[in-house]
């Protein structure tokens, strides 16, 4: 009985302190962000150019004063896009670090290891590079996101090739982890609502150019349209073999994820962009005209005048950018708990079915899905963008 009764006790304590540290007031001159991603490795341009972005925003904003008098620091750790090192990372950033939120964690892979342990720690999971459902459905009230999901780019995709093209035959391309996977269900369930199914899949396996095996399983379909969810260098190798391939109809066309980055993949295709639809979900960073993103490439001009604009780093930016309003709108005194309830009231004015004014003065870049495509060297906004 007296064992039965140290143990409750034990887990009283810890659920007691649990509650005691959520509700502390933060203390500190410094608010530090822990961003894990592939810093390294082939897939290290996304990380830092996400990072880049991130960080021109919060520059500028520290040396104006920061929020409320204190500064915004992001604490970037390498995972090479391998979930084990993401894992490493996570209790790093807890234990070592003693960072306030997860933010910009870059890839679905590494978003899908960290967000269990985020939920176990109450830890705030802001600005993931990533569009998985789990970090959508159901909604957990440590998240906020800044993208549109993998589900909205894929349906925005299939809706631009039936609706201007009429075409009906969809193979799909995918990475073989919870990215891809992800991918492939959602492109089952875009295709069901127009009364159609994939006619091929292939998947490649993470990190590896070995899409030999996907291009054979799809030479057997005959696509019209194959989608495609995967690293910028594997997409670019499976479309230089298909081109090349006698199997596949020289006409078919190719919709890639945002994962893919348009420029790096055009400059791998050696400028052979045809029959490509790039989906993004941050309008054009070289010719918008939206004020986000005029004041994006002037703080790119002020601090890395030699750096190219991209859309990761427009989308780092936009991340900074969210999770600063949220800490502008609490105050300086808040706590963790405060901090959370905070994402959900932010998350809500994102919401363009229910409160499209508070979404517009936030940030109107935000969870749109924009097409695009290559023609003549140069990025042409098709499928009826809502991008001004």
């Amino acid at each position: 009985m007296r064992y039965i009764a140290s143990i409750l006790f034990f887990i009283f304590a810890l659920v007691l302190l649990g509650y005691v540290v959520s509700h502390k007031k933060f203390e500190g001159d410094v608010i530090r962000l822990g961003m894990s991603g592939p810093f390294s490795g082939g897939l290290n341009s996304v990380g830092n150019q996400f990072l880049l972005g991130s960080e021109i925003y919060l520059k500028n904003l520290n040396e104006e004063g920061g929020i409320h008098g204190r500064k915004i620091e992001i604490i970037a750790k390498d995972d090479r896009y391998e979930p084990k090192l993401a894992i490493e990372n996570a209790h790093a950033f807890i234990k070592q670090e003693k960072v306030f939120a997860f933010f910009g964690i870059i890839g679905t892979p590494s978003a899908e290891v960290m967000f269990p342990i985020a939920i176990k720690e109450r830890i705030p999971f802001v600005g993931a590079y990533s569009g998985a459902e789990f970090l959508r459905k159901p909604v957990n009230p440590i998240v906020l996101n800044a993208r549109a999901s993998d589900l909205d780019e894929i349906e925005k995709l299939v809706q631009y090739y039936t609706s201007v093209f009429n075409h009906k035959r969809f193979a799909i391309f995918y990475q073989n982890d919870g990215y891809g996977m992800a991918a492939l269900t959602g492109a089952k369930s875009a295709l069901a609502k127009h009364n159609l199914i994939l006619v091929g899949e292939g998947s490649y396996r993470r990190n590896t150019l070995s899409v030999g095996n996907a291009l054979y399983e799809i030479e057997q379909s005959n696509p019209e349209v194959i989608l495609m969810a995967g690293s910028t260098h594997a997409v670019a190798e499976f479309i230089k073999r298909a081109r090349k391939s006698e199997k596949i109809r020289k006409e078919v066309k190719f919709g890639l994820s945002s994962f893919v980055e348009p420029k790096p993949l055009i400059e791998l295709l050696k400028g052979e962009g045809e029959g490509i639809v790039f989906a993004q979900v941050v309008p054009s960073p070289w010719t918008s005209e939206v004020q986000e993103v005029e004041d994006y490439r002037a703080l790119m001009h002020k601090y890395y005048p030699q750096e190219d604009l991209s859309h990761v780093s427009l989308e780092g930016y936009f991340a900074a950018r969210m999770i600063s309003e949220v800490f502008k709108s609490i105050g300086r005194s808040f706590s963790k708990e405060d901090f959370i309830d905070a994402l959900g009231a932010f998350s809500k004015s994102l919401d363009e079915n229910s409160l499209p004014k508070n979404r517009d003065e936030r940030c109107k870049c935000l969870h749109n899905v924009h097409l695009s495509e290559y023609v003549e060297e140069d990025f042409y906004s098709v499928g009826n963008s809502r991008e001004k």
